[in-house]
């Protein structure tokens, strides 16, 4: 009688703890559907970003704009220095093609965006920077609600994740959990840090100064490599990596 009255206490423990999980993941859920209706009407914007990393044992601090326009317009400024040396970089997307532009170096790689997508079926780099979209990095399915934080004096929601990298967890700078905070008013990506297998944190970015549904000009998505600059066509290569990839995953 006891061990009966033991088992019956155990299982109303177990479908208490199971009732409480069940109602944590309906409010991320409504969280998650609330933010993703808010992000939907973001049409453009413009951004003050701040990105810290760790490479080669040091900190590297960029900062630089950003500025999209929907459906697939990209443009973003990053600049650190190295010593006494400036380092700039932009990478630039009109949806078609994809460039980045190191003018240190007068280095240009150019992605065709139109081949990644009709040989893959991929479109994450063409959706790159897509507000409308706030959790297209993470499995949705291990999305987590983890707190509400103040970042410039507005809410942020903070979730954590798994990124959406299946088949590249052993590859170098991929990370194993992904945070991201959207602005409670907007949907809007506030922040985003990377972690690795041991939850240290790899790299973080910031957006400030964000500037919503703003009017931007298509020119300012149009990129024609300067004179003299050394253009490499990185699109084959993108392409061998991402079907490696994938031929990993069907393993």
């Amino acid at each position: 009688m006891k061990r009966l009255t033991l088992i019956c206490g155990l299982l109303i423990i177990a479908l208490c703890i199971g009732a409480n999980f069940a109602q944590a993941d309906q409010k991320t859920e409504e969280l998650i559907a609330k933010l993703e209706a808010k992000a939907k009407t973001i049409n453009s914007y413009r951004a003050d970003s701040t990105m810290q990393m760790e490479m080669f044992g040091k900190k590297m601090v960029y900062t630089g704009t950003l500025a999209f326009k929907k459906p697939d317009k990209s443009r973003m400024e990053m600049n650190t220095k190295l010593g006494n040396m400036d380092m700039k970089q932009f990478i630039i997307s009109d949806g078609k093609t994809m460039w980045t532009y190191q003018p240190h170096m007068n280095t240009v790689q150019k992605i065709d965006l139109e081949k990644i997508i009709a040989e893959t079926g991929d479109d994450s780099r063409q959706r790159n920077g897509d507000p409308s979209d706030p959790f297209q990095s993470l499995n949705r399915d291990s999305i987590v609600y983890v707190r509400t934080d103040k970042i410039d004096g507005k809410d942020v929601h903070i979730f954590k994740g798994n990124p959406l990298s299946s088949g590249t967890e052993n590859m170098p700078l991929i990370p194993s959990k992904l945070e991201i905070g959207l602005n409670a008013d907007s949907g809007m990506l506030s922040r985003m840090a990377m972690f690795n297998k041991e939850g240290k944190e790899m790299m973080s970015q910031h957006y400030s100064n964000i500037r919503l549904n703003t009017n931007i000009p298509d020119s300012e998505f149009d990129f024609t490599p300067p004179e003299g600059a050394q253009v490499l066509d990185i699109t084959e290569s993108t392409l061998k990596m991402m079907k490696q990839i994938r031929g990993g995953e069907q393993e």
